[in-house]
């Protein structure tokens, strides 16, 4: 049968400011104004149960997709401005034609909502007014958070159970969901991990190896300042940038479980956990570069680059950094927080989820069956060359340069994970006080004790406390 394909609809697509090398996600934004109005539309109903039906007939003869050309109907999807440009969101873009190759007359209309904090404000509003819609991206973090508290998104447990995604997608891509929302409610996209690159030129020269524990990092720093080396390059101007050092001490001080623990506010912030890994924060500071408070990622990578620095603690965005450089890949080396011998990684993701209003449920649940195929994410390797796709057999290792091998080993070593404490786990009021703290604490304008008791009471005003 002739193919027959639809458009998909592209709404008002608003202009995305350029990020350069660095990555918003987990990095604490300001919140831009509210949306006058969010522009929901409601989803046309279908029959549910001719959806289900369709969607377990067998495949025509050759292995072709059966076409349902009886269902019609239009499903609403909101994203980010960039993502919704289909020709650079590749997975989704090959999710909805292989969608569209069985259900010819259903509409994916994919808008563009802005930045990332535009398009929760624009959630948020027609959510409050029951007009979300069918599907949307966004941060597997606080963000959504209150959706899944108020029933507003659909739990997707039993249907990640069924079709197999503990055994196709990075394990933290799931791990984090059930830490924070205590189930699974977003088809994973994307993962990033964020760990130490180092420079391997460096590492020779001093003979070091990869450090074991926290100890042996600070004897390396050590021995690298005694011989004029800058031993850590830290974008303090970001403070969120100065937090992943903080999250990795809270993850030595207070071991897995209280670590989780305080990122879902179920114990105090003024804890021993958390006034140990100031004072180690502190101690650690001297180690970075000079004025770091004013630097920006860029002004870091400008010194690491050159040889001036070591270490620096960035994300996996930072391969890309590296070879827009015109360095090789392989100069670098990276490796996660050392916390233990065996350390979790410091992983954050996103995904699609899905409104747990919406009247085409089952047909959704059809298109996301065509998103989870291992195509889509392929496609988007073949693209990027990174080890950020979130299904992981549509990686192939043969063709990543050894750093992204360093990140994929780290991701995926089994150890578990950890989310950054920043928005993607605590909210925004809780995430800009700890910033100001972060700076203070480097800045020695106020004590880990007077820190902790400074965090403890924003949590609870704002009622953070579970």
């Amino acid at each position: 049968m002739k193919k027959k394909w639809i458009s998909v609809l592209l709404a008002a697509v608003m202009a995305v400011t350029a990020a350069g090398c660095g990555d918003t996600g987990g990095q604490g934004t300001d919140t831009a104004a509210k949306q006058e109005e969010a522009t929901g539309q409601e989803a046309a109903g279908t029959d549910e149960a001719s959806v289900s039906d369709a969607g377990e007939e067998a495949a025509g003869a050759g292995g072709e997709t059966a076409v349902d050309e009886s269902v019609k109907a239009t499903l609403t999807y909101w994203d980010y401005s960039a993502n919704a440009d289909l020709e650079s969101n590749i997975i989704l873009k090959t999710a909805i034609e292989k969608f569209n190759e069985k259900y010819p007359n259903v509409t994916i209309e994919v808008s563009g909502k802005g930045r990332p904090e535009q398009l929760y404000d624009a959630l948020s509003v027609a959510f409050s007014a029951d007009n979300g819609p069918d599907m949307f991206w966004a941060n597997v973090g606080e963000v959504v958070s209150t959706y899944v508290e108020n029933g507003k998104v659909l739990e997707l447990s039993d249907f990640a159970q069924e079709n197999g995604w503990s055994d196709i997608f990075y394990a933290s891509s799931l791990s984090n969901q059930e830490m924070l929302f205590g189930g699974i409610y977003a088809l994973p996209k994307l993962q990033k991990t964020q760990g130490i690159f180092y420079r391997k030129d460096l590492y020779e020269k001093y003979g070091f190896s990869v450090p074991k524990n926290m100890e042996e990092f600070l004897e390396q720093c050590k021995i690298l300042q005694s011989d004029g080396i800058i031993p850590i390059g830290n974008a303090g101007k970001w403070a969120a940038c100065t937090n992943r050092w903080f999250d990795g001490f809270l993850e030595i001080n207070g071991g897995s479980q209280v670590h989780d623990q305080l990122l879902r506010g179920e114990t105090s912030i003024n804890c021993d956990a958390v006034i140990q890994s100031f004072y180690d924060l502190q101690e650690l500071s001297a180690y970075f570069q000079e004025g770091h408070l004013s630097n920006e990622e860029t002004e870091v990578n400008l010194q690491l680059f050159q040889g001036q620095m070591c270490f620096t603690y960035d994300g996996t965005w930072q391969v890309d950094c590296i070879t827009d450089a015109g360095i090789p890949a392989e100069d670098f080396g990276f490796f996660s927080f050392p916390a233990s011998e065996t350390p979790r990684a410091n992983s954050y993701g996103d995904g699609i989820f899905v409104n747990a209003s919406s009247a085409n449920q089952e047909l959704i649940k059809e298109f996301l069956k065509c998103y989870q195929d291992q195509e889509c994410y392929k496609q988007a390797f073949e693209q990027t060359g990174q080890v950020t796709v979130a299904r992981v057999d549509a990686i192939d290792e043969s063709k990543l340069n050894s750093l992204n091998k360093e990140i994929l080993a780290c991701m995926n070593t089994g150890n578990g994970s950890y989310m950054p404490s920043c928005e993607m786990a605590w909210p925004a009021e809780l995430t800009d006080c700890l910033f100001e703290t972060i700076d203070q604490i480097v800045l020695k304008e106020i004590t880990p004790e007077d820190a902790a008791a400074k965090l403890d009471a924003k949590a609870t005003e704002i009622g953070f406390y579970r």
